[in-house]
This record gives C-alpha cells, structure tokens and sequence, in this order.
C-alpha cells in the first residue's frame, strides 16, 4: 500500500511538473509573440522607409538630368569647352564628345524617370549634336573656333523652343 501511495504521488508530481512547463510555455509564446498591430506598425514602417529611399533616388536623378540638360545648351558647352587656340575642327568633335560624355554618365538616370521623359532627354542630346554638325557644315574652308561658336549660338537662338528646354519642363513634370 505505502509503495502505491508513494507511486501515486510521483505520478502526480511528474504531471504537476509537466503541466508547469506547459503553462510556463504557453505564458513565453504569447509574452514573446509579436501583437497584430506591432507587425502592421513595422510593415507600415519599412514601406515608408523603402518609398522615401526611392523619392530621394528619383529627386537626385531629376537634379542630375536637369544639370547634364543645361550643361549641354550650346552656350554652356561652348563656355566650358571653347579653347583659344582650338580650330573649327577641334571644337566641334570636342563640343561632340562632351556632350556623349555627359551624357553617358548620366545613362543610369533612366531608371528613375519615366521611358517618355527620357526619350525627350536622348532627343534633346542628338538634337545637339545636329547643331554642333550642321553649324560646323556651314563653316566656310578653314573657319575659326570663333566662327563655329558664334554660327552654333545663331543657330541655338534661332529655335522657338530648344528640345533641352522641352526635356528641362518633362523633368520638372516628373517632380510634381
């Protein structure tokens, strides 16, 4: 009888014991799980961050695209590039590779910008360079850099709406 009753008891105890763990257990998984708005907070919290990491991705774009549209204006190029011992020649392939260069550089942009925005960039940029060619075509034989850069701005001036300034306003459209 007294090895029943002792059996009995460690019985119990090993239940009590187990039923202890499985409460303590219970109490750690709701203590340590996360609440629903806990995680709804930290989704909201990390779709805020990645849509102000983009923003910031697309403004720096836009100041890039609007600085290479305006370093390519004729004028700009002509102030940056034009060296007082450079003949015709030499200016216009410098005025040309500068501006491919330029451009180049700034490729990757694309991704932060929409495909009609970017094409009317690529146009102004060729649009460019057909001036830089067609003022150097209209050079007299043996034109100075002086006669290429004046002949260039002429012909700049004589657009009613340059294509820079056209992609300049699709940037400034993408901002808004």
């Amino acid at each position: 009888m007294d090895s029943l009753i002792i059996e009995l008891i460690r019985i119990f105890l090993q239940a009590l014991f187990f039923l202890g763990l499985v409460l303590i257990a219970i109490w750690f998984y709701f203590r340590i799980r996360p609440k629903p708005t806990q995680e709804l907070t930290v989704d909201q919290s990390a779709a805020t961050t990645g849509k102000e990491v983009v923003l910031t991705l697309r403004l720096q774009a836009c100041e890039r695209l609007v600085l290479f549209l305006e370093r390519i204006t004729p004028h700009n190029l002509i102030l940056r590039v034009h060296g007082p011992d450079m003949t015709a020649a030499q200016l216009q392939a410098s005025l040309i590779r500068t501006v491919r260069e330029e451009f180049e550089y700034n490729l990757s942009q694309q991704l932060y910008i929409k495909s009609q925005t970017w094409e009317l960039i690529r146009s102004a940029k060729e649009e460019t360079i057909r001036q830089i060619n067609m003022a150097g075509s209209n050079l007299k034989e043996g034109g100075s850099s002086r006669d290429l850069a004046g002949a260039l701005l002429q012909l700049s001036l004589s657009q009613e709406i340059s294509p820079v300034t056209t992609a300049i306003e699709a940037v400034k459209q993408e901002i808004r």
